[in-house]
């Protein structure tokens, strides 16, 4: 049966009328047998936009819900959504929506085609059928209802113009190889802070290869978040290696390695690697995410544009994280966590580290707080 679901569904109604139908959780919830939850809109403050955040309650028994978020959108032809959070084993679940105009454009050929997998054998299997037989159900009630709507005015499409990437790559390049001087010179040095060093060296490498898996709708906004980040972490540990004033949750990080590393304890030196990641996800995400919209973006698109190309990019941090652990000495991690990673899926594991830190909850949180401080800054520029 492969990994997706397609189904096909004529209506006898213009694309613009479709469109409205099919993107907007006001009139989803007009035929949809799931219930449609608008959390956020995207772009240009459209239910539709790219960024868009929504909340999808299946029917049946149980509580099942599926948050996700709109990746594309180019009205009125073209439509898609990554759901990014659900059931534990989900590893990938994607939408992808074509509208053709048929019959001179008085009517519409709707293609639904849905990637599901599972981080557990069998279970996509049933959740395909599931969704399969919901959603034909779904789609035949829109075309009973789509013949009586008017046709909606929608916007026209948000392009960000191409730029060269190619300083960009050049600097992300130059930035890596810094990173990676970094930490071997802490390791060389057998400083403790070496490991958080070696992780954000991880977490840009792994940037890089997202960016080259065809999952990025916004190269260049991946490309400049680079250069902030390490700006931001690379003034903490350089100050705080000089003795100057350095950010309160940072200064907490590197105190903590450094007593780690005199006491010769793994409970401190793990302890002080969590403190980074908490100094810079809360801290210093926020402010390049703001940083990047403010200097490049804005006029161009609106903040929320990236939260779809922010969100797909939650595995990077994952995979750098399971490259330090195997690389760190066993007696810095707990047994469990060492047989969790060896026997669970990744999508487990996960759940078991959120008694440490949840990262993907704090990623999300430090989105919604980089909007936070572009609005606020917008405010204060304002004449």
């Amino acid at each position: 049966m492969g990994d997706s679901i397609v189904l096909r569904q004529r209506v006898a109604a213009p694309p613009a009328v479709v469109w409205e139908l099919l993107t907007d959780p006001g009139r989803m919830n007009e035929w949809s047998t799931a219930r449609i939850e608008l959390i956020d809109a995207g772009d240009g403050g459209r239910p539709d936009g790219v960024g868009t955040l929504r909340r999808v309650h299946l029917p049946g028994p149980g509580s099942t819900r599926l948050t996700e978020v709109v990746h594309e959108s180019e009205p009125p032809h073209r439509f898609g959504y990554t759901v990014f959070r659900g059931a534990a084993v989900l590893r990938e679940h994607r939408g992808d929506i074509t509208i053709a105009a048929v019959d001179g454009g008085a009517a519409s050929e709707i293609r639904w085609e849905v990637l599901m997998r599972f981080a557990i054998p069998g279970v996509g299997i049933a959740a395909r059928q599931l969704i399969g037989v919901e959603l034909a159900r779904s789609l035949k009630r829109l075309a009973d209802i789509a013949g009586g709507c008017r046709e909606a005015d929608l916007p026209v499409p948000r392009r960000i113009d191409a730029v060269d990437l190619a300083p960009l790559r050049a600097e992300a390049a130059a930035i890596l190889a810094e990173q990676r001087a970094i930490a071997d010179r802490l390791a060389d040095a057998d400083d403790p802070k070496q490991w958080f060093a070696r992780v954000y060296q991880f977490v840009t490498e792994e940037q890089l290869a997202h960016l080259e898996s065809g999952r990025v709708s916004n190269p260049e906004w991946v490309l400049r978040l680079i250069p902030r980040f390490h700006e931001l972490y690379a003034k903490s540990l350089f100050t705080f290696e000089a003795g100057e004033p350095t950010a309160p949750p940072w200064h907490k990080a590197w105190s903590t390695a450094e007593a780690g590393g005199a006491q010769r304890s793994a409970q401190l030196i793990m302890k002080a690697l969590l403190q980074g990641v908490a100094a810079h996800i809360e801290v210093d995400l926020p402010r390049a995410l703001a940083d990047t919209y403010l200097r490049d973006f804005q006029g161009r698109c609106d903040y929320a544009y990236f939260r779809a190309d922010y969100i797909r990019m939650a595995n990077i941090f994952r995979t750098a994280s399971d490259r330090l652990m195997a690389q760190m000495p066993n007696q810095y991690q707990p047994a469990w966590l060492r047989i969790a990673r060896g026997a669970l899926p990744p999508e487990l594991s996960d759940q078991l580290m959120n008694r440490y830190y949840d990262v993907a909850r704090r990623r999300l949180e430090a989105f919604e707080k980089g909007g936070k401080l572009v609005r606020t800054e917008l405010e204060v520029s304002e004449p």
